[in-house]
């Protein structure tokens, strides 16, 4: 009796109510009154951020992944089954699915390519995500390379020279990798087989699994998870906690970028170790496909011919004679397809011409284009029919 009544005084106490608790209490409740009303906005705005310009279809009808890499294994499943048809990946950054000036029934490259290719026993499926770095890339070839079912004949990767700059797997395909022990396992024969042979790619696949275990060790059971899960049912500020964070960190990053008068065209060099890190994981990921019989091929991107770009002319003349010299010598179907789709294709961005995500025609284009230069490849005779306007 004597500590309940000393528990009851405590919230009569002047001292008490003139404190920072009762204040915490009430912004705290306001912020979560906030953020529940403005969850849909803050969605709707992460969306925007990942440059997704379709609503969400039935997992089960969807040839790409709309998840854009967050939530890669609700679309696993829509990967056309290879044991029926022969599969083709196409894969890459947000080139890929992004539409500037979208309009109802526009399609992405990896949708038009399907049309054309469906009718002559050949699906296309499109597995890209914003600034997908070539270990992200060689993730997605290792998973598919798992299964049977989604083992590709073909897979297309569209080399952007910006992304050399990126490393690391994001949490979406963290996520999908440490839900697949099987994968884990190939990724680290993989890493032991080439490491002679790519040591820094291979290295970096090491920690990069290291990274998930104790990641893993670290969250499982701990009082701290159980109760960030269990208080995520109730507050809206925790259960929206990974949008804020998104949100928060597109504005800081719009923040950095006025005060240092930082535009998408400014010129950034690719850091030279980034570069030769980045050169053996896609040498790696042609090694692994020709070894499981799988035709990889290499593309470099279209760029806006009216918009300047953030590269360094003198590394991006070297990575694109690198790149072309690499597949000449290792027999790896490529192709440059800089200049594959016309100024009027594309769309704005940031307040001037947007150097590498174009309209609807631009995907029509780009996908013509992958099919005149690799139909014979995919299909392997023949040639597959270009698009029509």
């Amino acid at each position: 009796m004597g500590c309940d009544w000393e528990f009851a005084r405590l919230f009569t106490d002047r001292r008490f109510i003139r404190g920072s608790l009762p204040w915490v209490v009430v912004i705290f409740a306001i912020l979560n009154i906030a953020v529940l009303s403005w969850e849909r906005g803050i969605a709707e705005e992460r969306k925007k951020n990942l440059l997704v310009s379709v609503d969400r279809v039935p997992a089960g009808t969807a040839r790409w992944d709309l998840s854009v890499g967050e939530d890669l294994g609700r679309y696993w499943q829509s990967i056309p089954d290879a044991r029926g048809k022969s599969l083709v990946i196409l894969s890459g950054m947000s080139q890929m699915y992004a539409i500037n000036d979208a309009r109802p029934r526009d399609e992405t490259i990896s949708e038009l390519m399907d049309d054309v290719l469906s009718a002559k026993g050949v699906r296309v499926f499109g597995l890209a995500a914003p600034n997908l770095c070539n270990e992200e890339a060689t993730l997605l070839l290792l998973s598919a390379l798992t299964d049977p079912r989604t083992r590709p004949d073909v897979f297309i990767y569209g080399v952007c020279f910006d992304k050399f700059r990126n490393l690391d797997l994001r949490p979406g395909y963290q996520s999908f990798l440490r839900e697949r022990p099987r994968l884990q396992s190939f990724w680290l024969e993989t890493a032991n087989e080439y490491k002679g042979k790519y040591p820094q790619a291979c290295k970096k696949m090491e920690n990069s699994l290291g990274e998930l275990s104790k990641e893993k060790e670290h969250d499982r059971g701990t009082v701290e998870t159980r109760l960030r899960e269990w208080v995520s049912l109730w507050l809206p500020v925790v259960s929206a906690r990974s949008d804020l964070n998104a949100t928060f960190q597109g504005h800081l990053f719009l923040l950095r970028n006025w005060i240092f008068n930082i535009k998408p065209t400014s010129k950034r060099p690719v850091i030279e170790g980034r570069f030769e890190l980045n050169k053996e994981f896609l040498a790696m990921m042609a090694d692994v496909a020709n070894r499981n019989g799988v035709r990889i091929i290499y593309y470099i991107i279209p760029l806006n011919p009216l918009a300047d770009n953030p590269y360094i002319p003198e590394q991006y003349t070297d990575f694109k004679n690198w790149l072309g010299e690499f597949c000449r010598q290792k027999g790896v179907p490529f192709a440059n397809l800089e200049n594959v789709v016309p100024s009027e294709a594309w769309g704005e961005f940031m307040g001037g011409p947007d150097f590498k995500h174009f309209r609807e025609e631009g995907h029509r284009l780009t996908a013509s284009a992958l099919l005149d230069h690799f139909g014979p490849v995919i299909l392997g005779s023949g040639r597959a029919t270009a698009f029509s306007r």
